[in-house]
């Protein structure tokens, strides 16, 4: 092979290696930056996340400090309303589940508490 192919080749070769690195590692830093930012939601207190939101409207609509804090009050009167209609949606799911578990067999019972369990931690842990 000629000294100038080999040249070539090499640095096709090295522009192919490069571009996949640089992709990996762009990867990489996307799915941190997502699970960083789901992260810090789901832990994040509904306070902070009201706070947040609050402060995000505020810079991004260039509201006064008037419609900033009625939009406090309007994120906590919603949240107060959810809270309250959460009641209502556990006793629904609660009577969908005792539904379910009447048509299964005990086999298919014991299986769908262990993923009812899971779905429960999932909902609980993201409400926090």
């Amino acid at each position: 092979m000629k000294p100038e192919r080999r040249k070539a080749a090499f640095f096709i070769l090295l522009v192919f290696f490069t571009g996949a690195l640089t992709g990996a590692v762009a990867t990489n830093l996307w799915v941190r930056m997502q699970i960083s930012a789901r992260a810090s939601s789901v832990d994040a207190p509904a306070g902070a996340k009201r706070r947040s939101s609050v402060e995000k409207f505020t810079e991004e609509l260039h509201l006064s400090r008037e419609q900033a804090s009625q939009l406090t009050m309007i994120l906590e009167e919603t949240g107060k309303t959810f809270r309250g209609e959460e009641e209502k949606v556990n006793l629904i799911r609660q009577e969908a589940r005792n539904r379910i578990r009447a048509l299964l067999s005990p086999d298919q019972r014991a299986r769908y508490e262990e993923i009812v369990a899971e779905r429960d931690r999932l909902r609980n842990k993201k409400r926090r």
